[in-house]
């Protein structure tokens, strides 16, 4: 997983499944987030999981829910809660 000021990149799979690359950017009302290889542009949201979640839909909603079911999002989840601090206390 990578970290920037405003973005955290990092791969989501499910079981042998390929390895999707994600890119979430924090905007100042919400996020937006890129899913390689799944082609149907960019989810936005309020919140991160909004916008991850509307970028995973077109692989169907049972991809989505194990996707986001992943213990491996524990990472990027933390450093979203980090960006929002930064952002909350700026």
């Amino acid at each position: 997983m990578e970290r920037g000021e405003s973005t955290i990149e990092f791969s989501v799979r499910t079981g042998d499944g390929p390895a999707l690359s994600v890119r979430m950017r924090r905007l100042s009302l919400g996020w937006v987030a890129d899913v390689a290889g799944v082609g149907a542009g960019p989810g936005v949201g309020r919140t991160a999981r909004q916008a991850l979640t509307a970028a995973l839909l077109p692989l169907g909603n049972d991809a989505t829910r194990a996707l986001l079911a992943d213990i491996g999002l524990l990472e990027p989840s933390a450093a979203v809660l980090a960006l929002e601090r930064t952002a909350h206390s700026a």
